[in-house]
């Protein structure tokens, strides 16, 4: 099952503190149906819209007890926002998400 898509507007900053891109219509959903134990494992995906118009999406694999992301590695920005929709959909302690 999907729950409802939360939308972000994030902006990407390189390290000189220029803006690189921007996400927009950054949305997440779970993959509740993926057969891995929910108590230790979260699949989730993701899709967001570029300043160009560009859509790029994907999948997010969150390993609850390790309380980290396993997989490729993704944006700093990107994790942290899925982070706050794991948090706000009560799949992990707000505490985690910090």
């Amino acid at each position: 099952m999907l729950l409802p898509f939360i939308t972000f507007v994030i902006a990407l900053v390189v390290a000189e503190g220029i803006i690189a891109a921007r996400m927009r219509n950054l949305r997440f959903g779970f993959f509740d149906d993926s057969g891995l134990p929910r108590e230790s494992r979260i699949l989730m995906f993701y899709s967001f819209d570029t300043e160009d118009n560009l859509t790029r999406s994907g999948i997010l694999h969150y390993h609850v007890p390790e309380g980290r992301f396993v997989g490729p590695r993704h944006d700093v920005e990107l994790t942290a926002a899925a982070l706050e929709f794991l948090s706000r959909n009560g799949r992990i302690p707000e505490a985690s998400a910090s």
